[in-house]
């Protein structure tokens, strides 16, 4: 519950190979953590140990994209990094598939949403990728259940760019948040939108 503990950290960990992405383990615990009521992120990270030449780093290297007007000058500090990851203004990507912009009813990660009476929102979201794609997961949660929404998207094609808009009805949730995953299980998750009823 300190505001000192961000969240969790997500690591592209293939553990399981039957299933058609990565790393659910922690992916989980963000849901748990939001039904919780604990308004946390993960971020994601990786174990480097030694970098020399022989070293094949990008292939292990799942990336943070944070959303900022410009990066800082070394000068200037992290601050502005810092800022962007604390209040949840980042997706997370193995690097095949990007989500440049996503938002719930215009309202972008990190953000909180006042539901209609109805609870009838849409869910927007650009996606580029390099493999086609094989599904996007709308995931939210009503402080008990977690409730997984899946989108088949089998019939894209490689190397791929689409805006996407799909209608969803969140009566009752506390948060929402969407992953994309490829036909070869790379990935990309949202953090969470805040959802007040």
């Amino acid at each position: 519950k300190s505001e000192t503990f961000l969240g969790a950290a997500w690591k592209a960990i293939p553990a399981d190979l039957s299933i058609p992405t990565l790393s659910q383990r922690v992916l989980k615990l963000m849901d748990d953590m939001a039904n919780w009521g604990l308004k946390k992120h993960v971020i994601s990270e990786a174990d480097i140990f030694t970098i020399t030449h022989q070293n094949e780093m990008y292939a292990h290297l799942n990336v943070n994209y944070l959303e900022m007007d410009k990066l800082p000058n070394y000068e200037q500090g992290w601050q502005s990094v810092l800022d962007a990851i604390r209040k949840g203004k980042f997706f997370v990507s193995t690097g095949e598939v990007l989500i440049p912009a996503f938002n719930v009813n215009g309202k972008k990660s990190g953000e909180t949403l006042s539901l209609n009476k109805d609870g009838n929102v849409k869910v927007n979201m650009n996606l580029d990728w390099t493999f086609p794609l094989n599904h996007v997961d709308i995931v939210s949660g009503d402080g008990k259940e977690i409730y997984r929404e899946r989108i088949d998207l089998s019939n894209t094609r490689a190397f791929g760019k689409q805006q996407f808009s799909w209608p969803i009805n969140l009566s009752g949730r506390k948060w929402i948040r969407v992953e994309a995953w490829d036909i070869a299980a790379n990935g990309a998750y949202t953090q969470m939108v805040w959802l007040e009823n």
